[in-house]
């Protein structure tokens, strides 16, 4: 039995919680930042349970789509067993007890979701067996997560005669039916009516690069050798050309030809230089890598993983190792944990003299592809973080940035949704899920821009700017093209001390940046434009701090810290 939790809320025999609704732009990422304590929130009360527990929910909107939020006390993968749970959705999406399947008193649920073995049940007349893309239904994390979001669209027309939402007001009640417990609990409601207040529309990320300073690394998943179908490589042609890339990781490759790839891109993309691109594959073939510089060195022995150096031009003051990955698929949890462990393990060795592989010191470096995290949360804490988990074969973990720290996630967003998924398949059971990955270094590196390209969302003047089609990654692939711009610390500095005394978090950063000083002393902080701008300066502080720089607007910054005695230390940041 689990302890009791302090009592929140007391309820009585049918009550209805109807908190005034608030709408808002929430973006579907698998983090929740966006999810401010001003929105309808729902605490559930004291009790017992033997099993999974439900903690809370929160409900948003805005024009297109229902927002929930929900928290379990403990991990589940929200759409298989991997953990045992019986997790269903409920909405009486016509404020009718009377209609619908009486799941709860008070309930008339017109949709029940069966998120567990990924199937709902539309219960109108007439009642239907119906899928998560009937009703367009997206929700992040991917890996297990005991906090989960998703989005679900107002138009939905789940089986293509009746609406899903009929009325302002709804009910929505979440249910483990193996633990039984419920949010709300036997005799209680809760009621939300949508907010028709407009939230600020996204703002579409622009596909051009800033500045052609900054490297942009493009991770595909090509879906069985889809370079070499002639139906489908016009739209990869389309969408590399307006992509225009410096290094790509293609993936699924295994019967397509380095020497192809390398005539594809060097009549798609043209290079000034007699070679053109330099293009390699691993032992398997499955992955090929693609460069506009020279790969000087590459190591074959990772399984389902490409590590190669690039050698940047002479401007950038160092090379880039570039690891172009595509993890084992679906159940294949062991395996991809071991495959994790065996990058981590190889980095370790890379960083530290002696070994293997030696790395000049504050090499940048990327961890790219399609990665299949679709069960443990493990295998991504253990990219990030470096905690190996089988140190028999593969030594202790332990951070392996340059500075110390873990390595970062850049998380590319869709370019012109609210939404950070970069697979989906309508043909499958499975829900859209964030699968491809762009992790890197932060000590000596950082983000720019970072999209991923979905055509179908991309307005009509979009797509003739940039000459796509919508239906381009439609075509092209069940995943989408996911796109990073880099900014190389390689103009300022850096020592390995100064590294060590500053920290940064989070970087790229929203509104308030913390900083920490490892130095003890007090400093002047100062923060300059990339052009050179003084945009923030303050005097005699010391030690932690917290920064709020909301005001300023996006784009890359150079923070100085200036000590008493002159000592200079220098940290390049993001401003989204």
């Amino acid at each position: 039995m689990k302890q009791l939790k302090p009592l929140y809320l007391i309820f009585f025999t049918l009550y209805v919680l109807n908190i005034e609704a608030q709408s808002a732009p929430i973006n579907i990422d698998g983090f929740f930042e966006d999810w401010t304590s001003g929105l309808t929130t729902y605490t559930d009360s004291s009790e017992s349970i033997s099993g999974l527990d439900i903690l809370s929910l929160q409900i948003s909107n805005d024009g297109d789509y229902l927002y929930l939020k929900f928290e379990l006390d403990e991990e589940i993968n929200l759409t298989s067993d991997l953990i045992p749970h019986n997790f269903w959705l409920y909405l009486d999406t016509d404020d009718n007890p009377v209609t619908g399947n009486q799941v709860q008193t008070g309930y008339g649920a017109e949709l029940s979701i069966d998120f567990k073995d990924r199937i709902a049940y539309f219960n109108v007349t007439p009642s239907s067996i119906v899928y998560f893309y009937d009703f367009e239904i997206y929700a992040l994390p991917t890996v297990t997560s005991n906090t989960f979001e998703m989005a679900i669209a107002r138009n939905a027309v789940p089986d293509n005669i009746n609406p899903l939402f009929t009325t302002a007001t709804i009910k929505v009640l979440l249910k483990d039916n193996t633990s039984g417990d419920a949010l709300p609990d036997e005799g209680q409601q809760i009621s939300y009516t949508f907010d028709e207040t407009p939230v600020a529309e996204y703002q579409s990320i622009p596909l051009d690069k800033e500045s052609e300073a900054q490297i942009r690394v493009l991770a595909y998943n090509t879906l069985f050798n889809g370079l070499t179908d002639n139906n489908r490589l016009p739209h990869f042609e389309r969408i590399i050309k307006a992509i225009q890339p410096d290094i790509i990781g293609f993936s699924e490759c295994s019967n397509t030809g380095v020497t192809y790839v390398k005539n594809l891109l060097d009549d798609w993309l043209p290079i000034d230089s007699s070679y053109g691109w330099y293009v390699t594959n691993d032992s398997s073939g499955d992955l090929i890598t693609a460069s506009k510089w020279p790969i000087t060195e590459q190591w074959l022995y990772l399984y389902r993983q490409h590590p190669v150096l690039i050698d940047l031009p002479v401007e950038y003051s160092t090379d880039i190792l570039f690891t172009n990955a595509h993890l084992r698929c679906c159940n294949a949890n062991t395996e991809r944990q071991d495959q994790v462990d065996e990058y981590v393990s190889f980095m370790l060795d890379a960083i530290t003299p002696g070994g293997t592989v030696d790395l000049p010191q504050n090499t940048p470096f990327i961890y790219a592809g399609d990665l299949n995290l679709v069960g443990f949360a493990q295998q991504l804490e253990t990219l990030l973080t470096g905690d190996i988990q089988n140190t028999g074969t593969y030594g202790s973990g332990q951070t392996y940035d340059w500075d110390g720290t873990n390595i970062t996630d850049a998380v590319p967003p869709q370019a012109d949704i609210r939404m950070a998924y970069t697979w989906k398949d309508e043909w499958t059971t499975y829900l859209p899920g964030r699968l491809d990955y762009m992790l890197y270094s932060d000590a000596v590196m950082t983000v720019e821009k970072a999209f991923t390209l979905q055509t179908e969302a991309l307005s009509t003047d979009r797509l003739n700017l940039y000459g796509l089609s919508a239906n381009d990654t439609s075509q092209a692939s069940d995943h989408f093209p996911v796109v990073t711009d880099f900014y190389l610390f390689n103009n300022i500095s850096i020592s390995d001390e100064s590294m060590d005394q500053i920290k940064i978090y989070p970087n790229p950063v929203n509104s308030i940046l913390s900083l920490t000083s490892g130095v003890n002393s007090n400093y002047a902080l100062e923060i300059y434009s990339m052009e050179g701008s003084n945009v923030f300066k303050i005097d005699n502080l010391f030690g932690r701090q917290n920064i709020d720089l909301a005001y300023l607007k996006s784009g890359l910054y150079l923070l100085k810290l200036t000590y008493g005695d002159g000592y200079e230390i220098h940290k390049k940041f993001l401003k989204r």
